[in-house]
């Protein structure tokens, strides 16, 4: 066969993602080999693995090449992009710049898909400058990119610059700034755009409902969330398994059961984000039971495999339930299907241990993650406070400084009961000094927490301070001071009382003896006179 042969059979796998057949051709050109190095053999290999998303074997195949072309480089550049790894994506930009390739403008957006992925907002803002010096910002696929980019890296100033500026916005520039916006919770901007979008005459898709709905979520807006769901009916979106699966968290979300288990049990198909959908809304219906109960279910059915976000859920259902029992058969699933303990799973797995009373468990597996990051600190401080291990608590805080990890909010809410339970005013003071440098200290959880803390130390005077400069006060904000200023009113009362029964108990004893004192000194005066 000749080399066009083989490409002719190489571009057919291509078109029809037959990875298997072009396995098999592969092999027959590396027994063949004659044509091993011929140069657009080697490119249809690296496109039909590329494809197929079998990346380690295109990246194998295209180091083979030694000039790529730049539709080879876009390539690989796109698989990275959207198979991971992310960083491998920016990197191979930045080989190709230094190879001397000028990028096209197909180029860009998938570099920018790797950046907002990475949350790399230096290397995105440097894709940016590149597009203004190629004078591309006109285009609208590139433009789009930037919006999302901008937009998913919280940056919503220069996503709305960006959008502001584009002459033409398809359907898809549209979705990328309601998602930017609802990816932040910003419930009025999302349906500010949302407006304008229908006022320059474009008509929603399913992507701008499926981004509209974490926002109506997190608002819990139900009654807009119920409109939207009465418009995806009426435009026959309904049977969308990912808009199904948005309506169904956004109902959990709100805690309306009705609709939300209505959607699931009449939904023909359900995929792996569905049922985690499901087990995440029993949750927030307070239902932990039946979350277990579901997950149950999809594990002996084998329909779908488990993600480490349904783990997740499985495992807050677990902690709400201290089933501790059922908590280490899920991790030990976790452990057997081979599930990747991302960071959040495994902050989720010391939760549970904490919650169900095993620190131990819990401080076992916080010693053996590699990464750790605050929410694993502020888990593992809490879990040992909670369960009466305050000394712990401190000395891993002491841990988290030294690592360089640096605390939150939450991680001080939890550490300052530990130096109420220990009365470590000195290590209260401190924490206080952290939360004054770092902006903290006017939170309220905070506040909060530095009431209780001086109060229990002995420092009522401290605590009141605390309270009358706070802007803000919650109920457990005056339920803290309240409570302290009785126990130790109450204390007061017990001290008054000791004092005084101390008292009465000494005249008693003083009563007594006189009186003993007397009766003997009677019979001894009667004894003389009996003599």
């Amino acid at each position: 066969m000749t080399w066009r042969h083989y490409v002719q059979l190489l571009e057919s796998c291509i078109q029809s993602k037959s990875l298997t057949l072009g396995k098999q051709i592969h092999q027959a050109i590396i027994k063949d080999n004659t044509h091993f190095n011929n140069f657009t053999v080697l490119e249809n290999l690296t496109h039909l693995y590329a494809k197929c998303d079998q990346i380690l074997y295109a990246r194998r195949v295209f180091d083979k090449i030694s000039n790529p072309r730049v539709i080879l480089w876009n390539i690989m550049i796109r698989a990275y992009a959207w198979n991971g790894p992310f960083e491998e994506a920016i990197d191979l930009y930045h080989l190709m710049l230094f190879s001397g390739i000028k990028p096209t403008k197909y180029t860009y957006p998938f570099v920018l898909k790797a950046c907002s992925s990475l949350q790399a907002v230096e290397d995105g803002m440097d894709v940016h400058d590149h597009v203004k010096l190629h004078r591309l910002e006109s285009d609208v696929y590139i433009c789009t990119a930037l919006v999302d980019f901008y937009a998913k890296c919280g940056n919503l100033v220069e996503a709305r610059r960006v959008f502001d500026a584009m002459m033409d916005k398809d359907v898809v520039a549209w979705n990328a700034m309601i998602a930017g916006s609802s990816l932040h919770g910003l419930y009025d901007d999302t349906l500010r755009v949302v407006i304008q979008m229908q006022k320059a005459k474009i008509s929603p898709n399913s992507s701008t409902l499926v981004a509209i709905l974490p926002a109506v979520a997190q608002a819990n807006a139900l009654s807009k969330g119920k409109a939207i769901h009465s418009y995806c009916v009426r435009r026959g979106f309904d049977g969308d398994v990912v808009i199904e699966t948005g309506l169904l968290d956004m109902y959990g979300k709100c805690r309306c059961q009705l609709y939300g288990q209505r959607i699931f049990n009449t939904m023909g198909f359900k995929n792996e984000v569905t049922w985690s959908a499901m087990i995440g809304a029993c949750l927030s219906w307070g239902d932990p039971k039946g979350a277990l109960e579901l997950f149950h279910h999809m594990f002996l059915t084998g329909t779908v495999n488990a993600s480490p976000v349904t783990f997740g859920s499985i495992l807050r259902a677990c902690a709400e339930l201290t089933d501790l029992g059922k908590g280490r058969q899920i991790h030990c699933h976790v452990i057997k299907l081979g599930c990747f303990l991302d960071l959040m799973l495994g902050n989720t797995l010391i939760s549970m241990y904490a919650k169900c009373g095993s620190v131990s468990d819990a401080i076992g597996f916080f010693d053996e993650m590699i990464c750790k990051d605050t929410v694993s600190y502020s888990a593992v401080i809490s879990g040992c406070v909670q369960n009466g291990n305050a000394e712990e608590a401190l000395d891993i805080f002491h841990q988290m400084q030294l690592s360089g990890v640096e605390p939150d909010s939450a991680t001080m809410v939890g550490i300052l009961p530990a130096c109420s339970h220990l009365a470590a005013l000195q290590h209260g003071r401190c924490s206080h000094s952290y939360l004054i440098v770092h902006g903290l200290a006017t939170e309220v959880s905070c506040c909060n927490a530095l009431i209780d803390m001086y109060a229990k130390c002995g420092r009522i005077d401290v605590a009141r301070e605390v309270f009358n400069r706070m802007a803000k006060r919650d109920i457990i904000t005056w339920n803290a001071l309240i409570a302290d200023i009785a126990l130790l009113d109450l204390l007061a009362s017990l001290l008054v009382a000791l004092v005084l029964t101390t008292l009465e108990i000494a005249c008693l004893r003083f009563e007594q003896a006189q009186s003993c004192g007397s009766s003997l000194i009677s019979k001894d005066h009667g004894s003389i006179r009996v003599a």
